[in-house]
């Protein structure tokens, strides 16, 4: 199948954790999945969500030839795409506004490698 995207990234989706009775974080199972794609910078053009300014570093574009499917009905689901050696937590979907290339649009920001979950440490 011919394809913009003539690249792959790693998607990673898992539902937000919980807490036990001590209060650590309880982290739900990990999926993760090839996915063709491509992660661009965003430009001086585009308005930011505001979901994503709660991480003021690394704001990103995602396409994907397939829909990411990370947030649950109930918001407690969770998506992360993994390019390179860098992790980029899914922040809002975009509406397609191309009827010419079939693609799925996302904002993600980059997750400081501290700050990385202790479940996906290790993932992909």
């Amino acid at each position: 199948m011919a394809t913009l995207f003539n690249r792959r990234f790693s998607f990673l989706s898992m539902p937000k954790p919980t807490t036990d009775s001590y209060g650590n974080a309880v982290y739900g199972e990990v999926s993760v999945r090839s996915v063709r794609g491509t992660v661009q910078p965003l430009n001086g053009k585009e308005t930011v969500p505001a979901v994503a300014l709660s991480r003021n570093t690394g704001t990103v574009k995602v396409y994907s030839t397939e829909r990411l499917d990370f947030r649950a009905e109930d918001g407690s689901g969770l998506g992360y795409v993994k390019c390179g050696e860098y992790l980029y937590e899914l922040v809002d979907e975009l509406p397609n506004q191309n009827d010419l290339i079939n693609h799925w649009k996302y904002i993600a920001c980059l997750v400081p490698p501290s700050q990385v979950p202790e479940a996906l440490q290790g993932v992909a």
